[in-house]
Order: C-alpha cells, then sequence, then structure tokens
C-alpha cells in the first residue's frame, strides 16, 4: 500500500506541476483519474470514477488568482480509494470533494507564501545575480508539489477517515475565513480580465458577446465558435493593414544619390 500511495503522489505532484507549467492537460480530473487507474492496475474502473468527477468539477476554473476546490488531489486520491478499497464510484465521489475542498486551503497558503519569493527575486534582480533567480523557481515548483503529493500520500496510505480527520482539526474560523477571501478573489481576477478587454477597441466584442447570450440566447458554445471566426477574421484584417502600410512606406522611401554634377533620386 505504501507503494502505491508513493506513486500516487508522485503522479499528483506532477499533475500540479502541470497547472503551472506545459498544460498538458493533465490537471483535468479525467487525465488525472485514468492514469491512476493504469498505475493502480484498474483503468477501466479508473476511467468511469474520473469520468464522474470531471462532470463534478466541469465547471471548475480559476479566475484570475480565484483558487476553486483542487480538483487534481481530489480526482486522485477518488480515484485511488475507489479503486483500492473497492466502492468504486460513489466512494471515490464521497472521497474527492473533500479532498479538494483541504488542498484548497493548503493551496491557497502556498499561494499566499510563494509570494515572498517574488519579493526576493525583485531584490536579486537589483543586484544583479540573475542566476539565482532560477532557484526561487524551482523552490515555487516545489512547494506547489509537495502541496499536492503530501496530501494525496496521506489519504491515499490512511484512507478516507484521515482527510475527515484534518479536516475536523482546522478550526472553523479558519475554514471559513479561506473560503470567504476564496469567493472574494474573483471579483479581483473578472476586472483584471475586464481590463484586457476592454483596451483599444476590444471592447466591442465583450458587447457583442453579451448581446448574443443576453438578446438572442446563444449557448456558450455558439458564441465561442463566433468569437473563434471573429478573433480570425480580425487577425487577418490587422495583418493585411499592416502590409498595406508597409507597402506604403516602401513607396515612399528614395534614395538620393550626389555626384559632382547633380542629385538623382531612385
Amino acid at each position: 500500500m505504501i507503494f502505491k500511495a508513493i506513486i500516487v503522489a508522485i503522479w499528483a505532484g506532477l499533475c500540479a506541476l502541470d497547472q503551472f507549467g506545459p498544460h498538458l492537460g493533465f490537471r483535468k480530473p479525467l487525465l488525472a483519474g485514468v492514469v491512476v487507474g493504469i498505475l493502480l492496475g484498474d483503468p477501466m474502473q479508473g476511467l468511469i470514477i474520473a469520468g464522474t468527477l470531471e462532470l463534478v468539477w466541469l465547471g471548475t476554473n480559476n479566475v484570475g488568482a480565484y483558487q476553486p476546490p483542487d480538483v487534481i488531489s481530489g480526482s486522485v486520491v477518488g480515484v485511488a480509494i475507489g479503486i483500492l478499497s473497492g466502492g468504486g464510484e460513489a466512494t471515490g465521489v464521497g472521497v474527492a470533494i473533500p479532498v479538494a475542498l483541504l488542498v484548497q486551503q493548503l493551496s491557497m497558503i502556498v499561494m499566499t507564501t510563494n509570494v515572498s519569493l517574488v519579493h526576493a527575486a525583485d531584490k536579486i534582480v537589483q543586484s544583479g545575480e540573475f542566476g539565482k533567480i532560477d532557484k526561487l523557481q524551482y523552490l515555487g515548483g516545489l512547494a506547489f508539489f509537495l502541496s499536492r503529493a503530501i496530501p494525496v500520500f496521506i489519504a491515499v496510505w490512511l484512507g478516507a477517515p484521515a482527510v475527515e480527520a484534518v479536516l475536523a482539526f482546522i478550526p472553523k474560523y479558519m475554514l471559513t475565513g479561506l473560503t470567504v477571501a476564496s469567493k472574494i478573489i474573483p471579483a479581483v481576477g473578472i476586472a483584471m480580465l475586464l481590463s484586457m478587454m476592454l483596451k483599444k477597441n476590444m471592447w466591442v466584442f465583450l458587447v457583442l458577446g453579451f448581446a448574443l447570450a443576453t438578446f438572442l440566447k446563444v449557448p456558450t458554445i455558439g458564441i465561442a465558435i463566433f468569437a473563434l471566426v471573429a478573433a480570425v477574421l480580425y487577425d487577418i484584417m490587422m495583418n493585411n493593414e499592416g502590409r498595406v502600410d508597409s507597402s506604403k512606406e516602401d513607396d515612399d522611401t528614395h534614395v538620393v544619390i550626389a555626384d559632382g554634377e547633380g542629385e538623382f533620386d531612385l
């Protein structure tokens, strides 16, 4: 059991790094859970539990600095416990949700403490020792890795009662404060997104999307497809405008050659 807990914990840590790194998709419940099923020798059961958790957390996304329940650890532990205990889908979902809520609090603590690394990097830049910044990046990545790997190892090794015991041990006021903070932060994230969308001529696309959703009742997928086409057309028009401007500059450019008898324009 301890060996299985270790390999599952390592996988959870790697999925966390993918969330903040290459974005290969392993941070999603479906892919993260399926790999756990493969590691534990039951990929079919892993696919069933992971697919259910994908539907449960389908609308869970990071908006700006908002940190939602950690679907990585929840999915990994849910699939692992569901397979190892033989409880299947019901047990997996029942364990995944409290684990995701617990690691959500840990993740917020890690992200808060990692801010100190940013301030340390600012000081390094001022001193000119740029090579030390890489060490801070590795240190931050290690913190994210351990914030998923350690809880997952404990949960898989000791089982669901360990997760419930940890949640019961944490003071209620602390969980309440972190939960309230996690609900306030989305306003900051939305404000950051709007500040980018309202620059220059981008506001017209925001208004168009709002009108399609509100007055024409176009579903989200339809708006996404329309937005993709609009973005491609906008990019084509901007590139063509850039080519026209550059050709005008080329036409207006001339070279003056002077010799002893006069000047000639080329």
